[in-house]
């Protein structure tokens, strides 16, 4: 699948049988992308956005094959699918790394009226809807690896909400990695109608549980296009093996009067890279992102968000958590970007940093990029350790200093993990609570 090349900055030529298929538009776009790929250089260590995370670790290796799967490979399909039998649960999609993807529906969904379905297929069935907005917010001119899983992608996800239905139950998205020296390129479009309603989970899993083997690679695309007075809520969910090397590149773009809530959680991985951005593209538009990152081991997280204010009266806010322990990294650099002609928005940014013992580092680089005074913005940042104070009011009643800490770190990341669906709030508190245990 990728052999070398010799540059000063080393590029791993790209072919795979996927730019063979679908229709000829398809095909295009794919091989677009293979060639941006293949004459894109490597970015530069320390240039804007790869300042703390090599780049090379996001290229595949020589000896990397197809996606590869064992039976039963992530107990949470059992959960999922309980969920989605007691009624929890709206939809339910099974996607193992682009080969097999199982759609489960509830009755009332087809319906309505809305689409959930392998994108391989909605090319062919919805190709009109498909053609207008996919590789339209990430595309081969967005980045290098954004062209990687442009060419390379096998299949993808395709979820349409028509125009004023709501989706009261969350549709779930479970999206399985490989194991070890395998790569997936997992692809999701969403449309969501005007004054339609949706929420959705993408949860990415499996990967290689350690780096004994090798390495897993995931390199991860999501377009979400949000109508007139649409309501989006996403939830994404990163909690990959240990041995996986993770890449996620989303772009949403809102019209007048949408909202959208983007909340990303990320606790797995070996490295980890995410970028999540919405281009606010109608008056009234408002994003709202809320985060959390919990990292341990020696863990490496880099995370980027952005907010593009392209038309004025717009609102955007973000809150994202970062809680380190161990040898655990973070690096987040959040952007608000206000056009020349986008006047009367505002807009806030707060990152903070939890840090539990020494050896951990975070870095947080606030960015405004803001071309008119028409406007009101603020953004904040902390890094820092636990309050001393707190843990010592709690012990002063009785309470351990370990159990002092965990209901400290649980009270700090509970705001956000209620922002999930109440089916999914149980898992994220078990994971949280797995990775105080032993402190």
């Amino acid at each position: 699948m990728a052999t070398n090349t010799t540059t000063d900055n080393p590029i791993r030529e790209l072919n795979s049988p996927a730019l063979e298929r679908g229709p000829l538009w398809i095909r295009d776009l794919r091989k677009a992308s293979l060639e941006s790929f293949n004459t894109t250089p490597v970015p530069p260590r320390g240039l804007h956005l790869w300042r703390y995370t090599d780049p090379e670790k996001f290229l595949l290796k020589n000896d990397v094959i197809d996606t590869a799967f064992g039976e039963h490979f992530d107990q949470a399909e059992e959960v999922e699918l309980k969920h989605f039998e007691d009624g929890t649960l709206a939809g339910l999609v099974i996607d193992n790394g682009g080969r097999q993807i199982d759609v489960r529906l509830s009755g009332d969904l087809a319906q309505m009226g809305v689409v959930v379905m392998p994108l391989s297929e909605a090319i062919e069935s919805h190709r009109e809807l498909v053609e207008k907005h996919l590789y339209q917010t990430v595309n081969n001119t967005t980045g290098k690896f954004e062209a990687m899983n442009g060419a390379l992608w096998n299949d993808g996800i395709f979820v349409y909400i028509p125009d004023n239905k709501t989706v009261e139950r969350p549709i779930h998205l479970l999206r399985e990695a490989g194991r070890a020296n395998s790569a997936a390129f997992p692809r999701l479009l969403v449309v969501v109608g005007q004054n339609a309603e949706v929420t959705l989970v993408d949860e990415y899993a499996g990967g290689a549980p350690s780096t004994e083997d090798g390495f897993a690679y995931c390199n991860a695309v999501v377009e979400l296009i949000g109508g007139q007075d649409s309501r989006t809520r996403y939830i994404s969910l990163q909690r990959q093996g240990q041995g996986t090397i993770s890449y996620l590149t989303h772009r949403a773009r809102i019209a007048k009067g949408a909202t959208m809530l983007t909340v990303p959680f990320a606790f797995g991985g070996s490295i980890s890279k995410q970028n999540f951005g919405v281009n606010l593209n109608g008056e009234g538009a408002n994003s709202k992102m809320v985060g959390l990152l919990f990292g341990t081991g020696r863990q490496h997280f880099d995370n980027h968000t952005m907010h593009h204010h392209s038309v004025g009266q717009t609102f955007s806010d973000i809150d994202f958590k970062v809680v380190l322990r161990d040898k655990a990294r973070s690096a987040y650099t959040g952007l608000i970007r206000i056009d020349h002609s986008a006047k009367t928005c505002e807009a806030y940014q707060e990152n903070r940093n939890l840090l539990l013992n020494r050896g951990t580092r975070a870095e947080t680089i606030p960015e405004l990029e803001i071309l008119n005074e028409d406007v009101s913005c603020s953004h904040g940042a902390t890094v820092g350790p636990l309050d001393e104070m707190e843990v010592f009011y709690l012990m002063a009643r009785g309470i351990a200093r370990e159990e002092a800490v965990r209901m400290i770190v649980s009270g700090y990341v509970r705001s956000t993990i209620t922002m999930a669906p109440e089916d999914l709030q149980e898992r994220l508190s078990a994971v949280i609570a797995d990775r105080l245990g032993d402190l």
